[in-house]
């Protein structure tokens, strides 16, 4: 998933109704962040410094972590300060993806829930559970050159959501496959990597296919193809860590 822009929300966001993920611990410091940077405050808390603020704001955060809730967006406006967005809060149930063609369908679903009204679909369930949320996003220029460099608006707002990311954010990383592990053997699942297209020979540690992704999956099976009999290049098998752990900080595993 990636940050949604100012730009995606003139295209064709508002027809397609992507399931979008909104993360709630975010939202309200940036409108706290909004406040100081337009000066909206008067009496003493005009007088704090961004400094203080950024420290306030950290302790909440750092408290809070990261919250996520699904959402589809609405309508959009136009204000001084930014695009408000408005969306609707939706309950998702992923179910038991059983296969590599339920993942696949899932993930043309959140791409696009207006064709399939949020109705069921397959193992997957999503329906709008009666909240509504109004999120700016900011113009490119929000703080002045005085403004502290960390006191800014944060991306609260993520689209080009797949099923990894809703295990990580929505499920608490709660996993069929490989229980959590990240990984599987390939050899031993009793016929579960088939269905993902993930069989491959045993006494490897490949990437779970459903809560890694099954295009990082299928890089993965790739390289542990390419070197299943020799050892890998010391430079190959440190950039295939490298990849294993910006992943799995990119889904906070």
């Amino acid at each position: 998933m990636h940050p949604l822009s100012s730009a995606e929300l003139l295209g064709d966001l508002l027809t397609k109704k992507p399931i979008l993920l909104l993360n709630t611990t975010i939202l309200p410091t940036n409108y706290l962040i909004h406040l100081v940077l337009t000066k909206r405050f008067s009496g003493a808390a005009a007088k704090l410094s961004n400094e203080l603020w950024l420290e306030i704001i950290s302790q909440y955060t750092s408290s809070c972590g990261n919250f996520f809730v699904p959402v589809v967006p609405v309508s959009v406006t136009s204000s001084a300060y930014g695009q408000p967005l408005r969306c609707k809060g939706v309950t998702l149930e992923l179910g038991e993806l059983g296969d590599r063609g339920a993942v696949r369908a899932v993930e043309r679903f959140l791409a696009s829930t207006n064709s399939s009204n949020l109705e069921k679909h397959g193992c997957f369930f999503a329906e709008e559970d009666g909240t509504e949320y109004s999120i700016t996003l900011p113009k490119d220029v929000v703080c002045s050159e005085t403004s502290a460099p960390a006191l800014k608006i944060k991306d609260c707002l993520f689209t080009a959501i797949t099923v990894p990311d809703i295990i990580a954010w929505l499920e608490a990383g709660r996993c069929w496959v490989c229980n959590g592990q990240r990984d599987i053997c390939p050899g031993c699942t009793r016929g579960v990597a088939e269905e993902f297209d993930a069989f491959m020979g045993c006494g490897v540690e490949l990437a779970c296919p459903l809560c890694m992704g099954l295009d990082f999956m299928a890089e993965d099976k790739e390289f542990l193809e390419k070197y299943y009999w020799e050892d890998p290049p010391d430079e190959e098998a440190a950039a295939r860590k490298a990849r294993l752990n910006a992943r799995w900080t990119e889904l906070d595993y």
